[in-house]
């Protein structure tokens, strides 16, 4: 499958487009490739596009003081954005950095509200811009979940996670520290 036809297949999922409409989509990306630890959105910048993760990984993240609070992970097939500096085209306050060396393809905002206004089909792309929101579910299970609670639930969304991304930010995703994370691990195994 090649980069495009991946992407392709990503949109079909959102909305029935027609081939044209397609190739009018990925006629406008950027291709970019981030190097292990480079960024894509530094806290003060403002995020001007979407990106879709054609290999690699990114963390989205934020940060109080020296202390990192991971509020996603993005994996192959996925698309990113800080969907809040997105919408208002204000400074973020979070970060996006590659967590391994990673290839992307990226739709600027001005090509995404061109594509709206000549095809109408692509206003359907909100369903897609919904899955790019931080979960207040899951910032809620933070309250309101015990450690164990919310390690089976990673378990049951994102078992692929475990494996792929340091115990640290993994606990820093849930909520807890590294070694409480170590004792829900070593209690459910």
């Amino acid at each position: 499958m090649t980069d495009l036809s991946k992407i392709k297949d990503s949109l079909l999922k959102t909305h029935p487009f027609a081939e044209e409409q397609l190739d009018q989509f990925t006629g406008r990306l950027i291709f970019q490739r981030f190097n292990k630890r480079e960024f894509l959105l530094k806290s003060g910048q403002i995020s001007k596009g979407i990106t879709f993760i054609l290999s690699g990984s990114l963390r989205l993240y934020n940060k109080t003081g020296d202390k990192e609070l991971t509020l996603n992970f993005f994996t192959e097939n996925t698309w990113l954005a800080d969907l809040e500096s997105l919408l208002t085209q204000q400074s973020s306050t979070n970060y996006i950095e590659a967590f391994e060396d990673t290839s992307a393809a990226t739709i600027m905002l001005k090509d995404l509200h061109w594509l709206m206004d000549n095809y109408p089909d692509f206003r359907m792309l909100n369903k897609l811009l919904t899955g790019l929101h931080i979960s207040t579910m899951h910032l809620a299970s933070i309250k309101t979940k015990n450690p164990d609670e919310r390690y089976h639930e990673l378990l049951t969304t994102h078992p692929d996670w475990l494996n792929r991304f340091p115990q640290n930010q993994i606990a820093s995703y849930l909520g807890m520290a590294p070694e409480t994370l170590s004792r829900v691990r070593a209690r459910l195994s």
